[in-house]
């Protein structure tokens, strides 16, 4: 029950700060490419040698999601 919590209060906390970033104007480019930036500099400094199958799987989910945001942010 414990890992259902913390998505929950996650997805509580994301509501909460989008609800900043859109009071105050911030675009949805400038978000995309920081969050590009920022997974991309994760990526690169989270190859410490490890083969543990949930960093792997989490940088497989990250590089998926980089590719998407940047599909996002072509458009602009």
């Amino acid at each position: 029950m414990s890992r259902l919590a913390d998505i929950i209060e996650n997805h509580q906390n994301l509501d909460q700060l989008f609800a900043i970033i859109k009071h105050h104007g911030v675009n949805a480019e400038y978000i995309s490419i920081a969050l590009i930036q920022q997974f991309e500099q994760a990526s690169e400094n989270g190859d410490g040698g490890t083969e543990d199958k949930d960093t792997e799987d989490n940088k497989d989910y990250s590089q998926e999601l980089i590719d998407d945001l940047k599909q996002f942010c072509a458009r602009f």
